[in-house]
């Protein structure tokens, strides 16, 4: 019996030391990878509202049409709370949202419990209108294990 629970206790723990690797914030970054999304996948249930995005970014590799590999804009919370504006990626399988907390013309900053990232934006054409351009961007994704980059290209407006 006692070694029973034994072999149940070990099972057990292996599951939450398994959950708890698998956060993006506790991933080597040599493992840590930005996954593909559309839209629809983070507003069903999370997010009321997400309509206005204003930067939807992808890698070079990602030809996938309507999926992107970062989002940002307001987001607006099921639960009725004020909108805020962050940064959507979808690491190891995980959708990652990171509030900013520091922005100019062409660099913000975003974080959450586990992990910052910073983005740099720079024009690749001038814009056609007001409303904005296509860019290339430089994302620093850092986690307590270091740093890694992505580079990206997409559109970002008002």
């Amino acid at each position: 019996m006692l070694k029973n629970i034994g072999f149940i206790s070990a099972l057990a723990l292996y599951g939450v030391v398994g959950c708890v690797t698998a956060e993006p914030g506790n991933i080597p970054l040599d493992g840590l990878n930005t996954i593909s999304f559309n839209v629809g996948e983070i507003a069903d249930g999370e997010i009321a509202d997400l309509r206005h995005s204003t930067c939807t970014l992808r890698l070079v590799n990602n030809k996938k049409e309507d999926s992107y590999n970062y989002i940002e804009g307001a987001i607006c919370p099921v639960s009725g709370e004020e909108c805020t504006y962050s940064a959507i990626m979808k690491l190891n399988g995980n959708i990652t949202i990171l509030k900013q907390i520091s922005s100019d013309e062409n660099n913000s900053a975003y974080k959450n419990n586990d992990l910052s990232l910073s983005i740099t934006q720079t024009p690749m054409t001038e814009a056609n209108d007001d409303e904005g351009s296509d860019v290339k961007a430089t994302i620093v994704l850092k986690t307590k294990h270091g740093e890694k980059i992505f580079n990206m290209t997409g559109y970002c407006g008002v």
